[in-house]
């Protein structure tokens, strides 16, 4: 009996790393039946520290996981550290590509390999150029937003992301935003290699249910009108506008509370914006939770807010399932227009839509859904469907189809 034909997943960013393509990866692992195998990192990238929890989340996942200590070199300035650290980092790095061809070699001659797709553009683009010596492979490349959009001093030419897209047989990308700058990257040739995934939700997991009373004793939030955020606190976010926003609501409705989910590097500048805006009190923030309880606190929101914007360099949001996770757990949210965000939330659908750079527009929305309970009921039976409607595994049967596919399954949208 033949060996099943297996996928190859080759992501830096992967649970436990937390943040919106490391949650697409898993789920797309975890919805394909087995077929998927993951090639992830021990070590974080950002900060060469070890992820800690990636033997218990490879544990207990079912599909199967290997790790390398690196995928890529971890980010360091060598600018300002002679020609001998220089020249360190680059011998890392060649030993770091020569060691993860060698293993991807022996995954496809192993397992049977029938496609690779990579989870990381840029610094991953070069596995496409090992491809060639296995004409017998598809190549994917899985494309969010940020990567294209974001300045970056390794490609200000963008030579090296046209490149490692034209390699691949199939570009997959998450939202229509996604899909227009891919576009206009490469010419209006690539259409044809180009197909629209839209970022999905595990309904069986987010899904209404009570408030947890132990969380809610926790941050004090007993009989009061939450507005929550769960996201990694990023300036893009747009949370620094959103505690502006309320603290225009809290100065006149004494039971409102903010719940700020997550940690990020704009952690302390939100936390000193929450103190100069004088609502240092009524907004919570609650740091790194474990993913267990996850679910619990997007239940303790009546209100999700994310209202992401575009900033100077490009970055901006590629699609926002964070929206379609707040849907699931039976809240109306609050999102930017800027970057895919538009994707996840319809206007007046599943959510509302505002200029995430105007605190004003913010604060009015805010104000609409504290207030307007018929309009909160409608968003919330809209979220509700919206959530159904992006299950994972219809999603993870789409990624499947593509790796298999020698011509298009879903054809790219314009």
């Amino acid at each position: 009996m033949p060996r099943s034909r297996k996928i190859l997943l080759i992501a830096n960013n992967f649970p436990p790393v937390r943040g919106g393509s490391a949650v697409v990866y898993d789920n797309l692992a975890r919805f394909s039946d087995g077929e998927v195998i993951v090639l992830a990192a021990r070590i974080n990238y950002s900060d060469g520290l070890p992820l800690i929890g990636w033997r218990e989340h490879d544990r207990l996942a079912p599909y199967r996981v290997l790790r390398l200590k690196l995928l890529r070199t971890v980010i360091a300035d060598v600018a300002g550290g002679g020609i001998s650290r220089r020249i360190a980092f680059l011998a890392g790095d060649v030993w770091i590509r020569i060691r993860l061809a060698l293993i991807l070699a022996w995954l496809i001659m192993r397992d049977n390999v029938r496609a690779v797709c990579v989870g990381e553009l840029l610094a991953s683009g070069w596995i496409f150029d090992v491809l060639r010596l296995f004409p017998f492979v598809r190549r994917l490349v899985y494309v969010h937003g940020e990567e294209i959009t974001t300045e970056d001093p390794y490609d200000e030419d963008f030579r090296r992301r046209r490149r490692a897209l034209h390699a691949a047989d199939r570009i997959i990308v998450v939202s229509h935003f996604t899909q227009t700058i891919v576009r206009d990257l490469l010419g209006p040739s690539a259409a044809q290699k180009i197909d629209l995934i839209e970022n999905g939700v595990d309904t069986a997991r987010f899904r209404p249910g009570p408030r947890n009373a132990k969380l809610v004793a926790q941050y004090r939030l007993e009989s009061c009108f939450v507005f929550v955020s769960v996201c990694r606190l990023l300036e893009k976010k747009g949370i620094d506008h959103a505690i502006r926003a309320f603290a225009t609501l809290a100065a006149q409705d004494p039971q409102v509370r903010y719940l700020v989910v997550g940690t990020g590097p704009y952690a302390e500048t939100l936390q000193r914006i929450a103190g100069d805006a004088g609502v240092e009190g009524r907004v919570r923030f609650t740091g790194q939770v474990p993913d267990d309880e996850l679910v619990d606190h997007y239940r303790l929101g009546d209100v999700f807010v994310m209202p992401n914007r575009a900033l100077a360099n490009g970055d901006t949001e590629g699609f926002g399932l964070v929206f379609l996770e707040a849907n699931g757990c039976g809240l109306p949210v609050i999102a930017g227009r800027d970057g895919g965000s538009t994707d996840a939330v319809r206007d007046g659908v599943n959510g509302l839509v505002v200029d995430g750079a105007s605190v004003p527009a913010i604060a009015g929305a805010m104000q609409a859904l504290r207030h307007d309970d018929a309009l909160r009921a409608r968003l919330i039976v809209g979220g509700a469907a919206a959530a159904e409607a992006a299950d994972w595994r219809g999603k993870a049967r789409i990624f499947r189809g593509l790796c298999d596919a020698e011509t298009r399954l879903v054809p790219a949208r314009v």
